[in-house]
């Protein structure tokens, strides 16, 4: 399970620590599982967790996960109803 990045020849690498679309000025669609975690201030592993069991849907692109910002939302909104 990685988070795919393209160097300039286009091999794909694992990632580094990455901006968060707020600190890079945009609003991303589709967010990394890093994004996702620093978000919700957890491990990659319990969001890996979360995807495995489905509590946050996901789409996968090639060989990376990408979770959507309405759905990280709608993943937050409910844990704060079910509060």
């Amino acid at each position: 399970m990685c988070e795919c990045v393209r160097n300039e020849s286009g091999a794909s690498t694992a990632a580094a620590k990455t901006e968060t679309p707020e600190e890079a000025g945009i609003s991303s669609l589709l967010l990394t599982v890093i994004e996702v975690a620093e978000t919700l201030g957890v491990s990659r592993s319990t969001v890996y967790g979360l995807l495995y069991s489905r509590r946050i849907p996901s789409v996968r692109i090639g060989n990376c996960r990408r979770i959507r910002r309405s759905d990280l939302d709608a993943f937050v909104r409910d844990l704060v109803e079910v509060s």
